[in-house]
């Protein structure tokens, strides 16, 4: 069994739906970008335990776009390569991924913990991650449902 979510940090103003929607150094071009979503903003902790091998990390707040897109790499490069090292945007945490037939195998470099999931369950983690994230975003703020980069690259694509 694979348990999985985003802590969002209270820290984190972009959570609170009162917060306004633009990037309040750039008054130039406020609108939030594909960047900010991945780097700054809507940071939480990730709670992740891989048939009992606990992997959450827990930091400062790691933007849960950054980590969904991340995974989603990893997932995508091991279809062609029996392994991968994908490191997080902001804090450096890496994710070591190796393949063997249908087991993948999870590290860190935070946890001496090695996790075995399935390849299914790997597709499955990062459809979830991609979708969790997008949830709790555009919870948080539904006016960003109609944001085109974030709706096509981590939330469902668009049907127009």
């Amino acid at each position: 069994m694979i348990a999985f979510s985003f802590v969002p940090h209270a820290d984190d103003p972009f959570w609170s739906p009162a917060h306004p929607l633009e990037h309040p150094y750039r008054p130039e071009h406020p609108e939030l970008t594909g960047a900010d979503f991945s780097v700054s903003f809507f940071r939480a902790d990730v709670r992740l335990v891989v048939h009992g091998v606990d992997l959450g990390l827990s930091t400062r707040g790691l933007p849960v776009v950054d980590f969904a897109l991340m995974l989603e790499y990893a997932r995508r490069e091991l279809e062609t390569r029996g392994d991968i090292a994908v490191e997080t945007s902001v804090s450096g945490h890496v994710f070591s991924l190796s393949r063997g037939g249908e087991t993948v195998t999870l590290t860190t470099n935070y946890a001496p913990r090695v996790a075995e999931l399935t390849w299914t369950e790997l597709r499955q983690l990062t459809d979830r991650a991609k979708a969790e994230a997008y949830r709790l975003i555009t919870t948080a703020h539904p006016e960003l449902r109609a944001h085109t980069w974030l709706r096509e690259t981590v939330g469902a694509p668009s049907t127009a």
